[in-house]
């Protein structure tokens, strides 16, 4: 048995069973708090471009309106198209290492099984339906 590979899957394991716990126990307070946040931040900066395009180019209120909501919609384009960039590298860089990492872990579990014993195989078949029975009185 490699140790390592086990001691990395239940690691991964272990990281994704907390970020879901988390985003699921308090998805309300998390994105509540980033949507006010972002919103509060987009305010200051609108209230500040129209204070200085008024001083700057001397518009009426409806044209300091018209062109920084350009300018915003711009700002917004770019960081958008910034964002998708970033993270279709992100996504592809994450996708290259978890397949290399089943992969890794299929071959380890397929060499484990191979070699065990046919004794060792009904133990594991066993705890496996075991406790998947359990879970079920506890999710159903």
């Amino acid at each position: 048995m490699d140790r390592k590979i086990y001691q990395k899957l239940f690691f991964h394991l272990s990281v994704f069973g907390v970020v879901v716990s988390v985003l699921v126990g308090f998805y309300d307070v998390i994105f509540g708090s980033v949507f006010e946040f972002f919103h509060l931040i987009i305010e200051v900066v609108e209230i500040a471009l129209d204070r200085l395009i008024e001083i700057i180019f001397h518009t009426n209120p409806r044209q300091t309106e018209l062109i920084v909501f350009y300018i915003l919609l711009t700002i917004g384009g770019v960081l958008i198209y910034l964002t998708w960039k970033a993270s279709v590298q992100l996504c592809g860089g994450l996708c290259d290492t978890l397949k290399k990492d089943w992969v890794e872990l299929k071959n380890t579990v397929i060499g484990d099984w191979q070699s065990m014993s046919v004794m060792n195989r009904l133990i594991w078949v066993s705890v496996f339906l075991l406790v998947n029975y359990l879970a079920s009185f506890l999710l159903f």
